[in-house]
């Protein structure tokens, strides 16, 4: 069975985009952590700029992962006070949250650390 080149950019979409996935859930978290509290624009910001550009997470991204996060008991959240310039809902981590992404970061780096020795094998 073969696969058309078309039908294999498709496969590797996917398969980026479920890579992608976890990976823009724990920086989320780590941007609110470094914040302490933020609006999903400047949580956007914080990443691009602390990726030296390199990662920019769209609005249909974010949105979604901080109502998932907030549903979850993850991050708290809060509009400001109307007459404050435009309103904005602001994110916290809970303190089930904080335990959440220090032990989510470590499983990271360690998955991170296996991965990378399979990839790079016995050089």
């Amino acid at each position: 069975m073969y696969i058309t080149v078309l039908g294999m950019h498709a496969i590797e979409r996917k398969i980026d985009r479920e890579m992608r996935s976890g990976v823009y859930t724990l920086l989320i978290l780590k941007a609110i952590s470094e914040l302490g509290e933020s609006y999903g624009y400047e949580i956007e910001k914080y990443i691009y700029e602390k990726s030296g550009g390199q990662i920019m997470i769209k609005d249909a991204t974010v949105y979604p992962i901080l109502r998932y996060l907030t549903k979850n008991k993850v991050l708290k959240s809060y509009w400001t006070e109307p007459g404050k310039g435009v309103p904005r809902k602001y994110y916290q981590l809970t303190d089930e949250g904080k335990e959440v992404f220090k032990n989510l970061l470590k499983r990271y780096r360690e998955l991170e650390a296996r991965v990378n020795k399979v990839l790079e094998g016995d050089e």
